[in-house]
């Protein structure tokens, strides 16, 4: 069963509009969905437990169903860093029905939006930009995901925007990223519980 309402903290706007995109599509088109953005994994680190109050009279004074803290885990081990997060909020009474999440991407976001060349593709397509045909083999190994997006688009005359990744996200095969991204497989799974 799937949570009706979500308040999502993240590192940036871009990071919002993908997991907006991609939370929808994993639950309901129309879901709630409360972001806030931190403005880097620094002040996401110190700000996310107090941040996390803000979501409880989100809905007309009620709270939402689930809040989810994401991060980008920055060449650190994901389990390590959620851990970190955790020990943030533990013993910490928040009135959400399906509780706190905390998850942390493999390296960085962006791996995700590289998984699928068709939605790649289609994007680069409709924007007038050039025929993408190949992507790496293991996006969520790449160090620098984020870094090989902005290239790669750039390199099909296409601009790293956030509206280009929420339209990547909004289209990317659900399946070709859980099975080329074992962190998106978790993250699916935290959100569509």
């Amino acid at each position: 069963m799937s949570a009706n309402s979500y308040g999502i903290i993240v590192e940036g706007d871009y990071d919002s509009a993908v997991y907006e995109a991609l939370i929808r599509r994993l639950t309901s088109p129309e879901v709630h969905i409360k972001p806030l953005i931190c403005r880097g994994r620094t002040n996401l680190m110190k700000q996310f437990p107090s941040l996390l109050r803000a979501f409880e009279h989100d809905i007309e004074g009620h709270p939402v169903e689930m809040a989810v803290v994401i991060r980008d885990s920055d060449g650190k081990h994901p389990d390590e860093v959620e851990a970190q997060m955790r020990a943030k909020t533990e013993g910490r009474p928040y009135p959400f029905i399906l509780n706190v999440r905390h998850h942390a991407v493999q390296h960085a976001m962006d791996a995700w939006l590289l998984a699928d060349v068709n939605a790649v593709n289609t994007v680069c397509e409709r924007r007038r930009g050039t025929r993408v045909t190949r992507l790496p083999d293991d996006p969520e190994g790449l160090l620098r995901p984020k870094e090989q997006l902005r290239n790669l688009l750039s390199n099909h005359k296409v601009p790293y925007t956030v509206e280009v990744c929420r339209e990547i996200a909004q289209i990317a095969d659900l399946q070709m990223l859980s099975d080329r991204c074992p962190r998106f497989r978790v993250f699916s799974d935290l959100v569509d519980c």
